[in-house]
């Protein structure tokens, strides 16, 4: 939190108001979910923290080594009004903040000045080693139940199916919360990036994406790995082979120093040798850790720079609409001089036994 307040003294706000899960669990280390209550941590320069949190959930906190004013409340008393008591006239909010908690302080309080920030999600886009270890361990756990689906499944099955059995291999392995629910897309429905399960049938000769991930000690995993059903199809196999080659050269880029918007302008520029650039119609990759989806993100406009300990996917993808898609997703973490590879399940396309039933 120290970090947190030496930059809240160089910003365009006197303190800052943190009520985003993940920012509470990164800066206090402990899980608070307070439902539709507010849970608000407000840091002033020079001042001791304090928690603001309703009193029912004060005996979950187990804050003993950190130096933490706790202020609890009940129903009947307004947490706004707690919050401007103790407020400077220019207040930092992070994006979570609900917003009918903050349009009650900006019309009752107006001489309040309130200033979006992102000072925690930056900070948290460079990892400690601990979390790194933890996002490695929620990745090897991916490439497991990716292995026991690709080895273990029976067919014929619908994509409810599979996304079922991905949920049972997660439990075996004590993952009792998915990162998202899985995307499974059959033949043409593979073409959708972000397709939502159905009861469609596998059947020879189409090809199966399958995007998936669990919550390891509070971290996100993140993979995608493509299977094909049947006799081998050439036209699949060409851009299968094109997306496998640009992904891993765009892994071999990262490197501290680099800027993001360099590695998504440069798959885009290799897909558009073969004409397949207006195909990939998403980011390059975003950053994962406490959140499914948090910073750093990789696309064409964001030109920061790569940094040591950053953790993100690198997943490009082709859909080609009515046809198939094409995505190859891994979770990478930057080191001193290059990448490592998170995941290590085998990117060359398999084609699948079928065993029927």
């Amino acid at each position: 939190m120290l970090n947190c307040t030496k930059q809240i003294e160089g910003s365009s706000f006197n303190c800052l108001l943190v009520s985003s899960k993940p920012n509470l669990r990164y800066l206090l280390g402990v899980e608070l979910d307070t439902g539709e209550r507010l849970t608000a941590l407000l840091l002033n320069p020079n001042e001791s923290p304090k928690l603001f949190i309703h009193e029912m959930f004060r005996e979950k906190l187990k804050l003993d080594d950190l130096e933490i004013e706790i202020i609890p409340y009940v129903d009947s008393v307004s947490p706004v009004d707690l919050l401007f008591s103790n407020f400077k006239h220019s207040v930092g909010v992070d994006k979570d903040l609900p917003s009918h908690f903050l349009i009650k302080l900006m019309k009752a309080y107006g001489e309040l000045e309130f200033h979006t920030n992102y000072i925690v999600e930056k900070m948290r886009e460079k990892k400690e080693p601990s979390e790194v270890r933890a996002i490695r361990k929620s990745s090897r756990i991916a490439d497991a139940v990716m292995h026991q689906i690709t080895q273990l499944q029976i067919f014929p099955a619908t994509e409810k199916d599979l996304a079922k059995n991905i949920e049972d291999f997660f439990g075996e392995h004590g993952v009792d919360e998915l990162a998202f629910k899985p995307i499974i897309g059959f033949g043409e429905n593979s073409a959708s990036p972000h397709h939502s399960i159905s009861n469609k049938n596998s059947s020879l000769n189409q090809p199966i994406l399958i995007d998936m991930g669990g919550v390891h000690e509070g971290y996100y995993s993140d993979i995608t790995r493509m299977n094909y059903f049947g006799s081998k199809n050439s036209e699949f196999e060409e851009v299968y082979k094109i997306v496998q080659d640009v992904q891993k050269q765009a892994i071999e880029m990262v490197k501290p120093g680099i800027r993001f918007s360099e590695i998504d302008c440069f798959i885009r520029k290799e897909l558009n040798k073969w004409n397949y650039e207006k195909y990939f119609i998403h980011r390059t990759g975003h950053g994962i850790g406490l959140e499914l989806h948090e910073g750093p993100f990789i696309h064409e406009n964001n030109l920061d720079t790569v940094e040591e300990g950053m953790v993100f996917t690198i997943e490009p993808g082709v859909y080609i609409p009515n046809k198939f898609g094409v995505r190859i997703e891994d979770t990478i973490v930057v080191h001193e001089e290059g990448c490592e590879c998170l995941n290590l399940s085998s990117k060359e396309l398999q084609y699948l036994n079928l065993l029927t039933i």
